[in-house]
């Protein structure tokens, strides 16, 4: 049967949620697998770009693929699914939780992807995925051992997510297996 995995993506006229302090940003960028301990919350704040009309309604505000951020509906919906891949913790400024996957796997085969490396040999981006699906196994969401991972869920999560009438979230397809 085949397997379908892919990643958050954003919306056109999508809400768009950013720190107060940029410095904050780091926090986002830094998560790397790990459970957080003695979470100290940035402040976020809704962003309409300038010029833009006001954005459609989301449930999941975008910050970037590698940092879902989720509304309330979303965590009702969704929180016994996701605390099974990481943490949900809660932001200040807006309404809103930040989720911290902590399911890492080595799913990615890298003979078959499609990297774009820095000089250190880290990847800089993946422009074509290919995953061992032995290694994503049963795991409905995680995130690769790099720096600002893409958060990569599998069909299940996506129906379970349209399934529950959330609004404002898309995903895209990065890879299906053949078999």
């Amino acid at each position: 049967m085949p397997m379908t995995i892919y990643k958050f993506a954003v919306l056109e006229d999508q809400e768009w949620i950013f720190p107060v302090d940029d410095a904050a940003f780091e926090i986002f960028f830094a998560m790397d697998g790990r459970v957080i301990q003695g979470w100290a919350p940035p402040v976020m704040r809704m962003v309409v770009a300038e010029g833009a009309e006001e954005p459609s309604y989301s449930d999941f505000p975008w910050l970037g693929e590698h940092a879902p951020i989720l509304k309330k509906p979303a965590v009702d919906a969704l929180a016994p699914m996701l605390t099974r891949y990481g943490q949900l913790l809660p932001l200040k400024g807006e309404n809103v939780w930040l989720f911290n996957v902590t399911t890492v796997l080595g799913a990615l085969d890298k003979e078959k992807s499609g990297i774009v490396y820095f000089d250190n040999g880290d990847i800089l981006d993946i422009e074509h995925h290919a995953f061992k699906r032995d290694v994503i196994g049963t795991a409905e969401i995680f995130k690769l051992s790099m720096r600002a991972s893409a958060v990569y869920v599998t069909g299940s999560f996506v129906e379970q997510v349209r399934g529950s009438g959330l609004r404002g979230v898309s995903f895209a397809p990065v890879w299906t297996s053949e078999e």
